[in-house]
């Protein structure tokens, strides 16, 4: 098979990322090791938990940009982790279940598994079989494809992303940019949600912050990364370290081992980070 890689030098694994079932995308997936949304929860969830404390409620409504087959919210509402559901779609595999026995059967495995039933999860991205499938099986409350990077926001989402309490994203960052940024936050009005994202090191978040700056958001940067998936390739390694290196970043002991790593970048209005600075959040 011809591998291809795009513009950034990451391989093309379009194949497996618009199926009209997730069993292709975790089968590729776990054999690179993705791991960036179990890395990426705890994290989320001490956002949550803080959000909640502030905002004095449980019920948070979560915007996943990039949300592919909802598989932050299968871990962030569920007791689930990425093993976990590596095991759940290699046991489809193998049973053969048709679209709608599978279906049936990840909404019952997601109900019996349901750990946070006050966090509402929307996603957005522009695999429509994906959003569909992840809506369906009920990993997502709701979801809606768009690619906000050139078009509006379909009318039929506005509620919902101006509702948002929490913009989270796990590695679509980067592909989309301040379009994405600029219409849902034309959407939320007054109502700035938090925008809490992990983004790979070799894309510059600078111009994310700066343009988040000027709606009134502060950006806090933790210092530690978080891997997301092993190099395809020795190739894939070699475009991605000298995309580091052209940054003026060192790759040693991150993705000079041999895997992504991303920053996570929290962007919060200014009172929430005086009433509570990232550092209080999550101790580093």
């Amino acid at each position: 098979m011809t591998v291809e890689y795009d513009e950034t030098g990451k391989i093309v694994l379009d194949h497996v990322y618009n199926q009209p079932d997730p069993i292709a995308y975790f089968s590729t997936l776990s054999k690179l090791d993705y791991s960036i949304p179990g890395e990426a929860a705890p994290v989320f969830r001490k956002v949550i938990e803080a959000w909640r404390g502030g905002a004095e409620t449980d019920e948070v409504n979560l915007l996943d940009l990039g949300c592919s087959y909802g598989i932050n919210a299968a871990i962030l509402k569920h007791d689930l982790s990425m093993g976990d559901l590596y095991t759940h779609y290699a046991g489809a595999k193998l049973a053969g279940l048709s679209e709608d026995d599978l279906i049936e059967h990840d909404r019952q495995f997601y109900a019996k598994h349901l750990a946070d039933p006050d966090l509402a999860v929307t996603g957005v991205d522009i695999a429509a079989n994906a959003i569909d499938y992840a809506v369906q099986a009920q990993m997502l409350d709701d979801g809606f494809t768009a690619n906000l990077e050139t078009g509006p926001l379909p009318a039929t989402a506005s509620e919902a992303v101006g509702d948002a309490n929490l913009v989270i994203s796990t590695g679509c960052v980067g592909y989309v940019r301040q379009a994405t940024f600029e219409k849902i936050l034309e959407a939320g009005g007054d109502e700035r949600p938090w925008m809490a994202h992990f983004v790979l090191r070799m894309f510059p978040y600078e111009e994310f912050e700066d343009l988040l700056a000027g709606h009134g958001y502060v950006t806090e940067t933790l210092p530690a990364t978080f891997r997301q998936r092993r190099f395809a390739s020795a190739e894939e390694r070699d475009h991605v370290l000298s995309n580091l290196s052209d940054l003026g970043l060192d790759a040693a002991g991150k993705e000079a081992d041999g895997w992504y790593h991303a920053n996570f970048h929290l962007s919060r209005p200014a009172e929430a980070v005086e009433a509570m600075p990232l550092r209080e959040m999550i101790p580093h």
